[in-house]
């Protein structure tokens, strides 16, 4: 599965940046999300490396995803890898300002069997 899309939206880059990089903003657009955790902490003069579980609830169960930020520009570019044992997502947002807002351009591409060891 991939999926790409591109959006206008009437906010500064600060605004869109925040609700794709802060974690306490994630929830109030992805449905589902219960909880975001670092079990390295969060350095944010790094970024890049940074490693990330998500609980998400899909129907009646909670599933656990771990992850990794890959690429961390801020107000430009946020790349993250997701999963689990039966796959992997690699996603990307793009920021740029354009009049009247920030254009998002979203991709998020899924790989079979995910490579990733549980986090604890």
């Amino acid at each position: 599965m991939n999926e790409t899309f591109s959006m206008v939206i009437a906010a500064p880059a600060e605004r869109v940046w925040a609700l794709i990089d802060e974690p306490e903003n994630l929830r109030g657009w992805m449905d589902g999300l219960e909880e975001t955790t670092f079990p390295d902490g969060v350095d944010r003069s790094r970024g890049v490396g940074t490693r990330f579980v998500q609980r998400i609830r899909e129907g009646g169960r909670v599933s656990e995803y771990q992850g990794v930020v890959t690429a961390h520009d801020r107000l430009r570019q946020l790349g993250i890898e997701i999963g689990n044992r039966a796959f992997t997502m690699a996603v990307e947002y793009r920021l740029t300002p354009v009049p009247g807002g920030t254009r998002l351009d979203y991709t998020a591409v899924m790989k079979r069997g995910g490579g990733f060891v549980r986090v604890s």
